[in-house]
């Protein structure tokens, strides 16, 4: 591996810990002397995992507007820029949280054609424990053959939340993804408690390789799961004396969450930046979590308000709905604002630019 940059693919579904784990990776290389790089991805543009990890001081690219396998020649691109800027000796890659087929499409395409630039880890997939619990992954429906997939095409599967289920309930999941793919190895994590994260860090400096083979998968099963989601990415931008970026978070999260079943929301996230702070809180079904804080949770002055969300509905209704919620709540707290961008659309059907067998 000398001379090469590690190049190391963390996939898994909307919501699955991808993003805090690998700001979690990046912070421990980074104390470690360790030079790491970040590559994001997402069907859209301006994302909040992008801001999230450039305010902490980490070198990270972008790939928006389509899944890694459909602008491989971007990846490469934006891979290629970090290590002539930045020589990272592990470039981390985040492919959007609705694609599969990683293995044919972004593993063995990085290997073969660019194999003396990158020596390209194992495919690491996230596996969300109490969505694995709540029959998430059953194939009858469309989310359920996406997810499964994912499952199955992985090298090292990574059972993440551990801390909100039993130890009875981790055995019986982890005899489930046996089931599911009986040759990957399993890891058990928790963000919280830092369960497991050890191991996954030997996985990533380990000299071990992408080594197997693709899993067939329906394309057209793929592309409709896709589709079932509404894909909504906005920035706000506005000024004021002092607000609580957390309290705006949660209060902009709850009014969505009341427009909508919790088996429906896939993934909602708010970024709140301003000079003093920046925050992320996430919501997942009825579930909210903070991402991260960075200096104070009170913001002031000129600030920005990235609005994520990945919900099953039809877009311009999505679009509507994350408008009005934005609306409603920063008028209950008499702050003006303008809408810098807004978008909302469902992705097209995944053209992949190789798939190697």
């Amino acid at each position: 591996m000398a001379g090469k940059t590690r190049m190391v693919l963390i996939g898994g579904f909307l919501g699955a810990g991808k993003t805090t784990l690998i700001n979690k990776i990046a912070q421990q290389m980074m104390s470690e002397k360790r030079r790491i790089g970040i590559i994001t991805n997402d069907q859209g543009q301006l994302l909040v995992d992008t801001e999230f990890i450039k305010v902490r001081g980490i070198d990270v690219e972008e790939v928006p507007g389509g899944c890694f396998c459909c602008n491989f020649p971007k990846l490469i691109e934006n891979a290629e820029r970090l290590v002539g800027n930045a020589a990272p000796e592990y470039i981390i890659a985040e492919p959007v949280g609705s694609c599969t087929d990683l293995i044919a499409t972004v593993a063995l395409p990085l290997k073969k054609f660019y194999g003396e630039m990158f020596s390209t880890a194992p495919l690491i997939v996230l596996i969300d424990g109490p969505k694995l619990m709540e029959n998430a992954f059953d194939k009858d429906t469309l989310g359920g053959y996406l997810r499964s997939h994912q499952a199955e095409e992985a090298e090292v599967l990574v059972l993440t939340k551990t801390d909100l289920l039993g130890a009875d309930d981790v055995d019986a999941l982890v005899s489930k993804l046996r089931n599911i793919n009986p040759d990957a190895g399993i890891i058990c994590y928790s963000a919280v408690n830092d369960e497991g994260f050890d191991k996954i860090m030997k996985v990533i400096a380990s000299d071990k390789v992408t080594g197997r083979r693709p899993v067939d998968v329906d394309y057209d099963k793929y592309a409709d799961a896709e589709a079932e989601l509404g894909w909504y990415n906005g920035v706000f931008l506005f000024d004021s004396k002092g607000y609580d970026a957390y309290d705006l978070s949660m209060m902009m999260l709850r009014n969505l969450a009341e427009k909508y079943s919790a088996k429906d929301i896939a993934h909602a996230k708010i970024a709140l930046t301003s000079a003093s702070s920046h925050t992320k809180i996430s919501l997942i079904g009825n579930e909210f979590s903070i991402g991260g804080v960075q200096g104070s949770r009170f913001g002031k002055g000129e600030s920005q308000l990235n609005f994520n969300a990945r919900i099953v509905s039809e877009p311009d209704a999505l679009r509507a709905s994350i408008r009005d919620t934005v609306k409603k709540v920063m008028l209950a707290k008499n702050i003006a604002y303008t809408m810098k961008f807004d978008d909302c659309f469902s992705p097209g059907r995944p053209n992949p630019t190789h798939r190697l067998k």
